[in-house]
């Protein structure tokens, strides 16, 4: 529900966090496939902003399709990634 909310708020098409590695955690709207395999002929998605963060020893990797993030989407995906580690 936290993605799909600042999904709306940044009125971006998709938003997904994965680790460095690329395996996806959590995502909201579009699929984000900002790299294809050469010679693929699927669609290939253009205005991508990512930022990344580091928790811990994790990378995680926030995109959004629509070229827009924001200090509130960092700080919630922190809260609630340091929030499941504290649990876990």
């Amino acid at each position: 529900m936290f993605l799909e909310s600042q999904r709306t708020k940044l009125e971006a098409r998709g938003l997904a966090v994965t680790t460095g590695d690329g395996q996806l955690l959590a995502a909201a709207g579009e699929a984000i496939q900002a790299h294809e395999p050469q010679g693929a002929t699927g669609r290939k998605t253009t205005n991508i902003a990512t930022w990344s963060l580091r928790l811990g020893r994790v990378e995680v990797i926030l995109a959004s399709h629509g070229g827009r993030l924001s200090h509130d989407l960092g700080s919630g995906v922190r809260r609630i990634l340091a929030g499941d580690a504290a649990a876990g």
